[in-house]
């Protein structure tokens, strides 16, 4: 990649945020992914390296460790399902920073392509992959706005980082049940901007209307929430989102 295909890229990369009907549309047209998932990562291994700091993985494991067997351990022991606690949070917590931007956009490509192709049109996956690094970019992005609000409160729970940054309706109803605040978690303003993108970006990617991208688009999301979020939090009974 040269320093003017870079510079080129990042220009798209700009220009989908702030002018979305041509900046991702160009960005279709490229099929260029990899500038995007660039700052996707960045980002949020920026987010990582401020939130794992400060989380107080001592308060979680005591919150787990409440039965019986919890009041027979030892001080020792104690300590030591803390500090296993906290090596594989950060464990999973850099994985995660790491490789969810790549593989979230490989998944929601895949998913589109999939999905348009039964909706009678013909995208190719280079250009819906791109789609989807650029459009899933506000999700990315917007997280760092939680990261005042960790720095101010640290030391925080695992359990209240979804709950940093009150951008979905489920913070107006933080008592709510778990299916339930998985579907209020959804309606969540980065991601339905990213909803917003990507349905502009696969109106030109597979050459449909919008008014079709947009309706594709918005029931593979509603997919996604169902079977994804709202069905493992009423099995499992998951944490209420934020």
């Amino acid at each position: 990649m040269t320093t003017t295909e870079l510079l080129q890229d990042g220009t798209i990369v700009a220009r989908a945020l702030t002018s979305p009907a041509s900046g991702i549309a160009e960005a279709a047209a490229r099929r260029r992914s990899l500038t995007a998932l660039g700052v996707a990562t960045a980002a949020s291994l920026f987010l990582a390296a401020v939130l794992l700091p400060r989380l107080d993985y001592a308060a979680a494991a005591e919150r787990r460790n409440r039965g019986p067997e919890a009041q027979e351990m030892t001080q020792f022991q104690r300590e030591e399902a803390v500090a296993t606690a906290r090596k594989l949070g950060h464990i999973a917590g850099w994985a995660g920073a790491a490789l969810s931007p790549a593989l979230l956009a490989l998944g929601a490509a895949a998913a589109l392509f999939a999905g348009f192709r039964v909706a009678g049109t013909g995208p190719g996956f280079k250009e819906t992959f791109a789609v989807t690094s650029h459009g899933m970019l506000p999700v990315w992005l917007g997280g760092l706005l939680a990261i005042p609000a960790a720095v101010a409160r640290a030391p925080i729970s695992p359990d209240e980082v979804p709950r940093l940054l009150p951008s979905s309706l489920a913070a107006l109803a933080p008592r709510a049940a778990p299916p339930l605040a998985a579907a209020l978690s959804a309606v969540d303003l980065f991601a339905l901007w990213a909803v917003v993108l990507v349905a502009t970006g696969m109106a030109r990617a597979a050459g449909a209307t919008r008014a079709r991208a947009f309706t594709v688009t918005i029931v593979l999301y509603a997919a996604y929430v169902a079977l994804l979020k709202i069905v493992p939090a009423a099995a499992l009974g998951g944490p209420r989102g934020g």
